[in-house]
């Protein structure tokens, strides 16, 4: 459970606490005044550790209200299987963008696999799931990638929920089109359903109330996502499986054309030498994806994606 969320549970089990000992006379040696001081002390300790713990793995609560919700235990299966899927995906493409490689808005994610988050229980007061990963079988001294990739993507919707209109043009020119179009239908879920969310961290929550939902999509309604696979002529210059970019020579347009190449690609580049002397310095056939982000018809952001790549035989048309 997130830490903040165990510290609210404590600091409610340590105020009950509280009030019981106000209804007990002042004698030190009363059992029930020792048993409740007892316990005082013990929650007091705990809520201490917690403050003082840094949580390794994920661990994130989404807590839903408004429309879907009746009561504290019930909630339409059709929205918290949309709403979960799309917070996953938003996850999902957070982890795939922590080395700062660009990933293409469409398509198999590499390592998806590892960005899988599980329901470990349910949150009472409202209606909420405990989204927890799989505990790693050895200890870590670190904290696992899919929490800072939890962390990451939550502090992106944040960073856009508080946004002014400037600063929110800005956030998604900077944010990969996976990321910006997983967010978009994550706030969509919740406007269709006229549902309000929190999102709970170990150290932060996030309040998503019906203005901010409203407010999230109205700015969406003017973000569009735009994809085009072309396939290109060209002299493969290079693939760098550092950065995971690319450079090519376009055929009969004197110009370089840089972007980010697939982890499958880079990895068959690396990998297998017979690939790669078919291909390096020599003509290619190029499989691309432009993924475009508009806002108000303006162009914010171009992305290019090196998908595949074939040797190409300069007499093929004869």
């Amino acid at each position: 459970m997130p830490n903040l969320l165990a510290i609210e549970a404590l600091e409610a089990d340590k105020a009950f606490a509280e009030r019981q000992l106000e209804t007990l006379p002042d004698n030190p040696w009363g059992t029930a005044r020792l048993m409740w001081e007892q316990r005082l002390s013990e929650i007091t300790q705990k809520i201490e550790k917690l403050r003082g713990s840094t949580p390794l793995s994920a661990s994130v609560a989404l807590v839903f209200d408004g429309l879907p919700v009746i009561g504290q235990d019930d909630i339409r299966l059709d929205f918290s299987s949309d709403a979960l899927g799309t917070f996953q995906k938003i996850v999902t493409a957070s982890l795939a963008t922590l080395n700062d490689k660009a990933v293409a808005s469409r398509g198999k994610v590499k390592g998806a696999k590892h960005s899988k988050l599980y329901i470990r229980d349910i949150i009472r007061g409202s209606m909420g799931f405990l989204l927890e990963e799989l505990t790693p079988s050895q200890t870590d001294l670190f904290q696992t990638p899919l929490k800072t990739a939890v962390d990451q993507a939550t502090e992106f919707i944040a960073a856009l929920n508080a946004a002014d209109e400037a600063d929110f043009v800005s956030a998604i020119d900077d944010a990969s089109p996976r990321l910006v179009g997983a967010v978009q239908r994550f706030a969509k879920v919740l406007k269709d359903a006229g549902a309000t969310a929190k999102i709970v961290r170990d150290e932060h929550r996030l309040d998503l109330s019906v203005e901010d939902v409203n407010r999230l999509n109205e700015r969406f309604s003017a973000v569009t996502l735009r994809e085009e696979s072309v396939t290109l002529d060209a002299v493969l210059l290079g693939v760098l499986p550092d950065s995971h970019t690319f450079e090519l020579e376009i055929d009969g347009q004197n110009a370089v054309l840089k972007g980010f190449a697939t982890d499958d690609l880079v990895e068959k580049y690396v990998a297998d030498q017979s690939f790669k002397d078919q291909l390096l310095l020599k003509p290619v056939k190029a499989y691309l994806l432009f993924s475009r982000i508009y806002r108000n018809g303006n162009l914010l952001r171009e992305q290019v994606t090196l998908e595949n790549l074939e040797p190409r035989i300069m007499n093929e048309n004869f």
